[in-house]
């Protein structure tokens, strides 16, 4: 096979699945893993490609993460279209964790009809929601903020004391968000945030992960979990799933939930 024709295949498999692993495409296109290094590094001259650990992403899928004000305000009708769906798996006398980011407090901000539930979360914004919704009677539940160093720039707490607390309760559901999911990793471009989410996954019954589709073919700085943690995804119609993250989802028998957000 020629080089431009090799090449070419490897774009459309960048573009179709998010990512392009050496290993794997070495031997779909039954060549050694150097050609497709060589081919790999000669795209990313051309700005078709940027290199990755094992293999590359298409151009511009790196997500930088915004302010925590503008993550407020970016699809916020679809997170707060997530967050309805989400709160229907939550049930009365329920104890449940709730990570951090916006779409997790659209979950809070949802929270209706049910009594008794006790919240686990460190983060700030669901702290100060929930407390809104006790104080005008619409949440009757236990409120728990993990208590530790304050990061002001994502209004969360971390830090050893919080991963302490988190390992001392057991919740029935955990729902968490990502910065970018890549293949089969969950990311985030804060540490912090990563290293507290991955712990509420390993202390809950039941997982959720919650996100609009456009995190979905993306990479972010730090990788905390994998898909193999996570039991139900819940997320939109407006950006497609990438092959391989498809077929991770049905491999590992992950129910995914779709909601309807075009017109």
């Amino acid at each position: 096979m020629l080089t431009n024709a090799r090449q070419k295949i490897i774009e459309s498999i960048a573009l179709r699945d998010g990512e392009v692993i050496i290993s794997k495409v070495a031997k779909e296109l039954d060549v050694s893993i150097e050609t497709v290094r060589r081919d790999i590094n000669a795209m990313c001259k051309k700005n078709l490609l940027t290199k990755v650990h094992g293999g590359a992403i298409p151009v511009g899928s790196v997500m930088t993460e915004p302010s925590y004000v503008e993550r407020q305000s970016s699809n916020s009708d679809i997170k707060k279209k997530l967050g309805a769906e989400a709160v229907k798996l939550i049930k009365s006398n329920a104890v449940i964790s709730i990570a951090t980011g916006s779409t997790m407090e659209a979950i809070a901000a949802n929270i209706a009809g049910v009594h008794d539930v006790t919240v686990l979360t460190n983060a700030l914004p669901i702290a100060g929601i929930l407390t809104e919704k006790k104080d005008r009677d619409l949440y009757d539940g236990k409120i728990m903020l993990f208590g530790g160093q304050v990061q002001t720039y994502d209004h969360l707490t971390y830090g050893p004391g919080v991963l302490e607390q988190i390992s001392r309760f057991y919740a029935d559901i955990a729902f968490v968000s990502v910065g970018a999911l890549s293949g089969n990793a969950l990311m985030n471009s804060n540490i912090e945030s990563g290293v507290t989410t991955e712990a509420m996954l390993k202390n809950a019954a039941y997982t959720v992960l919650v996100l609009d589709s456009s995190k979905f073919g993306k990479q972010s700085v730090y990788r905390f979990a994998d898909l193999g943690m996570i039991r139900e995804i819940i997320t939109d119609n407006e950006h497609r799933i990438p092959h391989n993250t498809m077929e991770i989802i049905k491999k590992r028998n992950i129910k995914l939930r779709v909601i309807n957000v075009k017109n």
